[in-house]
């Protein structure tokens, strides 16, 4: 594995790179009083969970895969951040937040979990394909490490979020440069994915 604070620090920077979406629909969230705090942070944990799960399902199956053949994965954020960034151009709002502002007819604690979960998770392929590049080829005590470290990430997400609807603010700028941002670190992604599998020499050396 590697150094302990260079391992600790690749982690943090996937999960902040793939979180600028999620934290403005934290703010969408933490704004709508139709959610109470405690639904949208157990919410956002199982959206979690679920990525993780997929994640690490995603190493094993790719334990058999040649390494170039994985790095294609990143043609999918690399795809959805390009149209993410086509959308604002033409000043759509083609994006989770819209989603999340959408989603305030869930009745119950758990239909409301289950909310914010769903709206988490249903953008997150970008999140999932990093986090399995990412753990690919680690060994079980860096993957657990991984996962207590997203835990943690997690918390501070959800208490940043918090804060700052609860403070004076602009949620409506925050959200809109997160916005405006989020495509750009999608598309990041999927050329660090294409790059670190040697996907792109491989493509070339096919052509």
């Amino acid at each position: 594995m590697d150094a302990l604070p260079v391992f600790v620090a690749t982690v943090t920077a996937a999960y902040v790179s793939t979180n600028v979406d999620g934290y403005a629909l934290l703010l969408t969230f933490f704004s709508n009083p139709r959610f109470r705090t405690v639904e949208i942070v157990a919410g956002q944990f199982v959206s979690m969970a679920a990525q993780l799960m997929s994640s690490i399902a995603i190493t094993q199956l790719a334990r058999v895969a040649n390494a170039p053949c994985i790095g294609l994965a990143g043609i999918v954020p690399l795809t959805v951040g390009l149209m993410r960034i086509a959308c604002l151009r033409q000043g759509d709002g083609c994006d989770e937040q819209s989603a999340g502002r959408r989603a305030t007819t869930a009745t119950g604690c758990a239909g409301r979990i289950f909310t914010v979960a769903a709206v988490a998770t249903s953008g997150a392929v970008d999140n999932v394909l990093m986090y399995s590049g990412l753990l690919i080829g680690r060994p079980p005590a860096a993957v657990s490490l991984a996962t207590a470290i997203f835990g943690v990430l997690t918390a501070m997400l959800c208490l940043v979020a918090f804060v700052t609807t609860r403070s004076h603010v602009s949620i409506a700028g925050l959200q809109k440069a997160a916005a405006r941002l989020a495509p750009f670190a999608t598309t990041a992604i999927g050329l660090s994915l294409l790059i670190r599998f040697d996907t792109l020499a491989w493509i070339y050396s096919l052509a």
